[in-house]
């Protein structure tokens, strides 16, 4: 996906993050997803709304201009403990949306990855590892728009067990409904100044140099284009 291959370009840093509102609706299917099974082809394709694939695993998501984006690269200690690096990097996560009301320091980590608010699912995360490079993203309902998880989206064929065969109107809520006014592009400003810092306080000494070996294999996934637009 355009998203993922951003990143692993800029693999020689230490860290890369990549905060931004998508401009239009997109469906993004996690790597292990298949798109007749998750989501409404027909609807995608009468609306000409791209169906794309990301490297990180988890569940198909809707992007949209109610959203915030987070795209993560970064350089870790271990080649595995995926359980610690989704905890801590979530958790830096957790620590700047807190910034915009004390209510959201309740977020928590649910289900494999997703934050939730109570019981009720404020963003997606998903997690993919090159040995010692761990590429994450993020995406946070701001307002989200639920006719389009309605229209694009069946029941997902797996889920969390908070969730509990909900629908998606039941399932989901926007962190603009717990901060009114809240916008997706100042959610994207704050984070993108803060992330850093919560990352570091987060990770500690879990953080790496780039493994200037591993960059030629990043380098080359990125540039394979491994991800398609289904139509």
């Amino acid at each position: 996906m355009w998203i993922d291959d951003d990143i692993l370009h800029r693999a020689a840093r230490q860290t890369t993050i990549h905060c931004f509102v998508p401009e239009k609706t997109v469906v993004v299917l996690g790597a292990s997803n298949v798109a007749e099974h998750e989501v409404n082809l027909a609807a995608c394709v009468a609306d000409d709304v791209p169906v794309l694939k990301r490297y990180g695993g988890g569940g198909t998501v809707v992007l949209h201009p109610g959203c915030a984006v987070v795209s993560l690269g970064l350089w870790v200690r271990q080649h595995f403990q995926n359980k610690l690096y989704f905890e801590r990097v979530n958790g830096a996560l957790i620590d700047s949306l807190a910034q915009f009301a004390p209510r959201l320091a309740d977020l928590a980590q649910r289900g494999l990855s997703d934050l939730a608010l109570g019981e009720r699912k404020v963003a997606g995360t998903s997690l993919f590892r090159s040995r010692n490079y761990l590429l994450y993203q993020a995406s946070i309902l701001v307002d989200p728009k639920i006719e389009l998880l309605e229209r694009y989206l069946g029941h997902p064929t797996r889920e969390p067990d908070y969730r509990r065969s909900r629908s998606h109107r039941d399932f989901v809520v926007g962190i603009g409904e717990v901060v009114p006014g809240l916008t997706a592009a100042t959610v994207v400003g704050r984070i993108s100044e803060s992330l850093e810092t919560t990352l570091a306080r987060r990770l500690g000494d879990e953080l790496a140099p780039p493994h200037l070996d591993q960059l030629a294999g990043l380098y080359a996934r990125a540039n394979s284009r491994l991800a398609t637009t289904v139509k």
